[in-house]
């Protein structure tokens, strides 16, 4: 039996956790939805990319979603290879749009990392899959975005066997992460591979216990969405994946990052938050604009042809 003075220090122990509020988290407390990347520092001449929103109807989701564009500062559309953007879990497309995030992508392109239009997109929170009747974020990304890319002249790389207005890229934060993986998975099975895909602090599960807190109809579910069983997919598609030391989605990562042996896998010091998003979304939009050339050389290769 433990004596009184264990006893109240074991009292104390549960009491500071519970006041840390959620901040002891590991695979079994899920991450909470990715924080906003603080507001840069006002500057003399701002370089911030240029964001619009609009509201528009998705058959596919059934009701109207956010369509965020992040564009280059005067930049000009026509022919700008164009990169999804998919939110975290209880967050939403104005993510893409902050001023955080607009700084980042601003000051990337100005010390020269090749440009590329950013699109966000209001997904819901069902990871990205169909998991509500009626409710198909993916078939919304692959039958309906196409479309909407080309209204406003941002129809990317038209090949032959391509379908004019997909992305060229595909990055995602937290649920997006997974997400983006997921998407990018699919576009290999339709023969129309992303250029190059980016995770940063993924949403991934090592076992159905923890995925269960997730909306997955089942195990079944779980396993035909989850990135650390389909990887061996994605083997031609360059891949970045970033994560925090203190993330709760670390170890699966670690063991993403230790079986698919991405491009770029990387593990570094912050947890699930926007400081870590902001130090590290440099690196990944200079990944991502590194490939978003390398489809730009490849376009006029092929017109040239």
């Amino acid at each position: 039996m433990p004596t009184r003075r264990q006893f109240l220090i074991g009292s104390a122990g549960v009491a500071g956790a519970v006041g840390l509020g959620g901040l002891l988290v590991g695979q079994d407390d899920p991450a909470p939805p990715p924080q906003r990347i603080p507001d840069p520092p006002r500057r003399p001449t701002p370089t911030d990319a240029v964001a619009t929103t609009e509201w528009i109807f998705s058959g596919a989701r059934n009701r109207k979603v956010r369509l965020v564009t992040v564009l280059p500062p005067g930049g000009d559309r026509n022919g700008l290879p164009v990169c999804v953007g998919l939110h975290g879990l209880g967050g939403n497309a104005a993510w893409w749009g902050e001023a955080g995030n607009r700084s980042l992508l601003g000051d990337a392109w100005t010390r020269g990392v090749p440009t590329f239009g950013l699109v966000g997109i209001d997904g819901g929170d069902n990871y990205w899959h169909l998991y509500r009747a009626g409710d198909d974020p993916l078939r919304m990304l692959l039958e309906e975005l196409p479309a909407w890319l080309r209204e406003r002249g941002l129809a990317t790389r038209p090949a032959p066997g391509d379908l004019a207005g997909e992305p060229a890229l595909v990055t995602g934060v937290s649920m997006g992460g997974a997400g983006a993986l997921l998407y990018a998975r699919e576009r290999v099975r339709l023969r129309r591979p992303v250029r190059a895909v980016s995770a940063v602090s993924p949403g991934l599960f090592t076992d159905w216990r923890v995925a269960s807190r997730r909306p997955f109809a089942g195990p079944g579910d779980w396993e035909a969405s989850d990135p650390l069983r389909f990887f061996p997919e994605l083997a031609g598609v360059p891949t970045g994946v970033w994560c925090g030391d203190r993330d709760p989605f670390v170890d699966a990562t670690r063991r993403y990052i230790s079986l698919a042996r991405p491009e770029v896998g990387s593990i570094s010091p912050g947890r699930h938050d926007g400081v870590y998003y902001a130090r590290v979304l440099p690196d990944v939009t200079t990944f991502l604009g590194r490939h978003a050339r390398d489809e730009v050389v490849g376009a006029a290769a092929r017109r040239a042809g």
